[in-house]
């Protein structure tokens, strides 16, 4: 039988266990544990659909956890890990939304090394820069947006918010698990590392430089945002690196940097033929 339809194989969490699961709300407790918590039945789904390492499912004790649990059961219907029942006060102390979802899942996490970039032999043609994007909200768009049009890799330079801070999980809509994504990663080795590669260089900026429909990126090409209110690292001044911008009508100073990149990343995969 499957675990779903089966509640009473769901073990009760341990408080040890519970003290534990708590600490993953901090950056500090995640990277120790080497795992995340997502909440809620997309990102529990995606997680095990995109065939995550998951140490355990967490079903609040309750209609809304076994209604969720079921929902997920429908999705990913052959999964037969373990499922760990959370009694619902303790479970809403274990996230941060405002409103509990009923499911969660620990996932466990491994930064990407930029310098191992392609074990497998898969390309890496088409990459999002982040750079200093501090917002979680923001860069969770960016990830989302980003696979959501094919983009081979995202790049975190340092001082760029945690992929694993749980409002950019959330803000990717589980995208965190369908492209790779390494994080902090220097500004001048990203640079060295597209040089190396031949990978053209495209830096957003709000007032100067060319308009996308303009530009020849050709199949290599890399798009940098940045933060709203931080400016960009000096490194990418010194990376021959080009500057696009948007045709914004007069008055309209700039876009959000996640509006922005959506813009750029969709135009830079069109004008390229990518």
């Amino acid at each position: 039988m499957s675990i779903w339809r089966d509640p009473d194989r769901w073990p009760l969490a341990s408080q040890g266990r519970l003290a534990l699961w708590r600490k993953l709300a901090t950056k500090k407790g995640r990277e120790q544990s080497g795992s995340i918590l997502v909440e809620g039945v997309r990102l529990v789904s995606e997680a095990l659909i995109t065939g995550q390492t998951i140490e355990t499912v967490l079903v609040m004790d309750n209609a809304q956890g076994i209604e969720a649990a079921g929902r997920v059961g429908q999705k990913c219907p052959r999964w037969n890990g373990p499922v760990t029942r959370v009694c619902a006060r303790d479970f809403e102390r274990l996230t941060d939304t405002v409103h509990a979802a009923g499911i969660a899942a620990v996932v466990r996490w491994q930064n990407r090394d930029l310098a191992m970039n392609r074990p497998d032999g898969s390309k890496m043609g088409r990459l999002l820069i982040c750079d200093h994007v501090a917002d979680p909200g923001n860069l969770g768009t960016l990830i989302r947006t980003a696979a959501g049009l094919g983009i081979d890799a995202v790049i975190l330079t340092q001082g760029t918010v945690e992929v694993t801070n749980p409002k950019v999980v959330r803000g990717s809509a589980g995208a965190v698990f369908r492209i790779r994504i390494y994080s902090h990663v220097a500004t001048a080795a990203a640079v060295a590392w597209c040089r190396e590669r031949g990978i053209a260089i495209f830096v957003a900026d709000a007032h100067q430089g060319e308009l996308p429909a303009a530009s020849t990126p050709g199949p290599l090409w890399a798009l940098v945002i940045g933060g709203e209110t931080i400016p960009l690292d000096p490194a990418w001044q010194t990376a021959d690196a080009r500057r696009l911008r948007l045709p914004l009508v007069a008055g309209v100073e700039s876009l959000n940097a996640a509006i922005a990149g959506a813009i750029l990343m969709d135009r830079l995969c069109r004008v390229s033929g990518t």
